[in-house]
């Protein structure tokens, strides 16, 4: 017989509550194996799914797309999700260095209003999805010569909030 855990011993050994196991359930990304009254039983290997959807969504994904990267297909047309993703979180990260790099010359400014100081204004300078002059870019976008490391998907998402 398969070893199961309870949903107890999942939510203790995972520090995830009953409510978000319940809905990645609903969701397709996890599945219960069984039920000893009302109390879910997973299979044995459910904590390793549930690392590798925490690893996922804090990668940035979708529960869809995590449910369709958890399908035994999933990787019958290539890797080009992960491709993907990785590059949306390398133009994340080149837009959270230039502000951590900002930001840091503010906070160590000499100059009594460090937003207006022409050093900061220096790391701001570039910092619209367009030039000064109204022109978009040359690099395309996303590429490793877009010094703000915007994709078209983040551009827009930008605006939306």
């Amino acid at each position: 017989m398969t070893e199961l855990i309870d949903i107890g011993d999942v939510i203790a050994r995972s520090g995830l509550p009953a409510t978000t196991l319940h809905v990645w359930e609903r969701r397709g990304l996890i599945a219960v194996a069984g039920r000893r009254g009302i109390r879910r039983q997973y299979p044995a290997d459910i904590l390793d799914r549930l690392a590798t959807i925490v690893v996922l969504k804090g990668a940035g994904f979708r529960l869809d797309e995590i449910a369709a990267l958890l399908a035994p297909d999933a990787f019958d047309d290539g890797k080009h999700r992960l491709e993907a993703k990785i590059l949306e979180l390398q133009a994340t990260r080149t837009r959270l260095d230039r502000a951590i790099d900002g930001l840091t010359h503010a906070l160590e400014c000499p100059n009594p209003v460090p937003l207006d100081c022409p050093g900061f204004q220096q790391h701001v300078a570039d910092a619209l999805p367009v030039s000064r002059n109204g022109e978009r870019d040359a690099a395309p976008s996303g590429s490793a010569d877009d010094s703000l490391g915007y994709s078209e998907m983040s551009r827009s998402a930008m605006f939306e909030k």
